[in-house]
């Protein structure tokens, strides 16, 4: 398992993440089991970060980091399983426009927008000065990633029943982030390539995700049952689901109203 050996410093943020140096010699943002948001957070974030392997998601390399006794400075006394993302240096926190059409990967944005529709990220949507949950990182290839996927499953404190009570909560969140993207992604069917990699992940692809967690974290094997079957029936839903923010796409819309409303 993949090793703290230096502690950098304490970073921003509702989960109070710290910067670490760690056995393989990359910098991770680090969450720990006692953070303030409760040690669901851990959990939704390796979930999340295994799904993003598997569809090839803008977000960072996660990893169960194991924190050893006697690491100066660290804030934590206990040692065990935290979860960390691999760092992304020269970040911009608050990009512009022009920063946003300079990403390489802009298109994805709408990966970003599917995803957390089909996960029920209830955050990401909200743009402001001290909330942002994504980072460009800078240099000569500018490349947008998705960051803190907390919020997931509707929040960090899910379990069991409050899964089954909330899968079909079909609520489309839409703010000043994803209206953002809209210049960037707009066309006659701006989530096709995004619903293709959504259905590419089998039911096997969410249980590995859903399962690989370490024991420590508490997550019971109905909660894993639970879980495989809340994402497959939100996922065979979103190809009709998401037409529901279809008037966000002003050439979506148009091209949908010319089919006589016809998804195509």
């Amino acid at each position: 398992m993949l090793q703290v050996t230096q502690y950098i410093q304490p970073l921003p943020g509702w989960s109070m993440p710290h910067l670490v140096l760690c056995s393989d010699g990359n910098h991770y943002v680090i969450k720990l089991l006692s953070n303030p948001q409760g040690i669901k957070v851990l959990v939704n974030e390796l979930i999340c970060s295994q799904l993003a392997k598997r569809m090839n998601l803008p977000i960072p390399d996660g990893k169960v980091i194991f924190i050893p006794e006697g690491v100066t400075g660290c804030p934590s006394s206990q040692a065990g399983p935290h979860f960390g993302s691999l760092f992304i240096p020269h970040g911009i926190l608050h990009p512009s426009d022009l920063d946003l059409a300079r990403c390489t990967n802009i298109r994805q944005a709408a990966d970003m927008i599917l995803f957390d529709y089909w996960l029920d990220n209830n955050d990401r949507h909200i743009w402001t000065q001290d909330k942002q949950n994504l980072i460009i990182a800078g240099g000569p290839e500018p490349k947008l990633w998705m960051i803190d996927q907390a919020n997931v499953f509707n929040g960090p404190h899910w379990n069991s029943e409050t899964l089954l009570n909330k899968m079909n909560n079909y609520k489309a969140f839409w703010g000043t982030l994803y209206q953002r993207f809209v210049p960037f992604i707009d066309g006659t069917h701006p989530f096709r390539e995004s619903l293709s990699k959504l259905h590419s992940l089998t039911r096997n692809d969410l249980f590995h995700a859903a399962s690989n967690i370490p024991v420590e974290w508490g997550v019971s094997g109905q909660d894993v049952i639970t879980l495989v079957n809340y994402m497959e029936h939100r996922r065979n839903a979103m190809n009709s689901l998401i037409q529901s923010i279809i008037y966000n796409f002003p050439v979506w819309y148009k091209h949908y109203k010319y089919h006589g409303g016809q998804y195509e």
